[in-house]
């Protein structure tokens, strides 16, 4: 059997036996979800509070892995061809995107007062709603809605997958990593005060890339044991505790500072689920499967949970943090049971193959990964 011959048949081991959860799901991946979302939940409202948890934003680069690793799984579905993924990409993410975006704008112009600090125009709302990274009208380079800049990210990050298609599989994570190797090199030569090259070189990137060799490392059985995944788990853990106690300033390197850790912490779980799998949690689960509605609302949740607080005179400490928590969680999950599965099963009705996703990232990004039992 020639090189190529071998490799091939690498990439269709590994599939066949890993522990899953009843259902064929990746639990141990959902629940990474679920605490991505929660964490930058308590970002946001730690804001409001007037307290710092800066490592709760680290949510957005562990979505940015598990993307990266999912999308891998689903790229390995044979015969997928680059504008059926991208289809099924846009089934997914815009629909709720979309609603909340012209939601939130309709109402924007309609009661500005709700939106003291959102300009809505025609460019910045075709923008948005296109997945364009662009400098909001108060200069601020986010969207309508603001945690859809990660979704700017996934976006690209798909179109980029999607054109790795027609490659053979086990060459995918090379040609990826040479693509968005050489976009983040060039990224220093361009401006990085431009959106459009800032968020198409950014270092981010990575993160999806990193994702793509553990899902490759999962298809062929090389994960290490469940001790490395333990210990993978507590180092990740141990850096994002490390950072934040360090109070070092994350931007400028958190490829590094956040993203190795969100890498270590989604690697080690995947491999403690692939050696001995995990338990079943139905409220963290739940969490997990509306993570992509919780990070969309999530913001208006707390605002508006922010202002009637007000009302009673409380502004900041634990008195306004845990309503603010509890109204965005209510809201998600709400979103996720009421809004959400109605679109996806308007959207998803023809029956998926063996892999397939079904919840989206937060940008997203992050989707629930089925895998065919053995």
């Amino acid at each position: 059997m020639g090189w190529r011959e071998r490799r091939s048949s690498e990439v269709g081991q590994g599939a066949s036996a890993p522990p899953i959860g009843a259902g064929g799901d990746l639990r141990s991946i959902q629940y990474l979800r679920a605490v991505a979302a929660l964490s930058v939940l308590a970002f946001h409202a730690a804001e409001q509070a007037g307290w710092r948890f800066g490592a709760g934003a680290a949510g957005v680069d562990v979505f940015f892995v598990i993307s990266g690793f999912i999308m891998s799984l689903v790229g390995a579905r044979p015969g997928l061809s680059p504008l059926a993924f991208l289809r099924r990409r846009a089934e997914r993410i815009v629909p709720l995107y979309w609603l909340v975006t012209l939601g939130v704008a309709a109402a924007a112009l309609i009661a500005p007062a709700l939106f003291p600090r959102m300009v809505v125009t025609a460019p910045h709302l075709l923008q948005s709603l296109l997945f364009i990274p662009h400098a909001a009208p108060d200069g601020v380079t986010a969207p309508l809605i603001v945690p859809g800049w990660t979704l700017n990210f996934e976006a690209f990050f798909y179109l980029i997958f999607a054109l790795s298609l027609p490659a053979p599989a086990w060459i995918r994570p090379w040609l990826l990593s040479a693509v968005l190797g050489l976009l983040v090199a060039v990224g220093p030569l361009g401006d990085r005060a431009a959106p459009l090259w800032a968020t198409y070189t950014s270092p981010l990137l990575l993160e999806f890339l990193a994702g793509v060799w553990l899902g490759l490392a999962w298809r062929t059985g090389r994960l290490p044991s469940r001790r490395w995944g333990v210990a993978m788990m507590v180092l990740g853990l141990a850096m994002f505790v490390g950072v934040a106690a360090l109070g070092l300033e994350v931007e400028s390197a958190r490829v590094v500072l956040w993203g190795a850790p969100a890498f270590l912490l989604v690697a080690g779980a995947v491999c403690v689920e692939r050696s001995a799998g995990v338990g079943d949690h139905p409220w963290l689960r739940l969490v997990g499967d509306g993570s992509y509605s919780i990070y969309l609302v999530h913001g208006l949740a707390i605002s508006a949970a922010v202002r009637l607080l007000a009302l009673a005179g409380i502004d900041r400490g634990l008195a306004l943090f845990l309503p603010a928590v509890a109204a965005a969680l209510v809201a998600g999950v709400a979103c996720y049971g009421l809004v959400e599965k109605t679109l996806m099963r308007i959207f998803h009705r023809r029956s998926r193959p063996a892999v397939e996703t079904r919840a989206a990232v937060a940008g997203g990004d992050d989707d629930k990964v089925v895998v065919a039992a053995p």
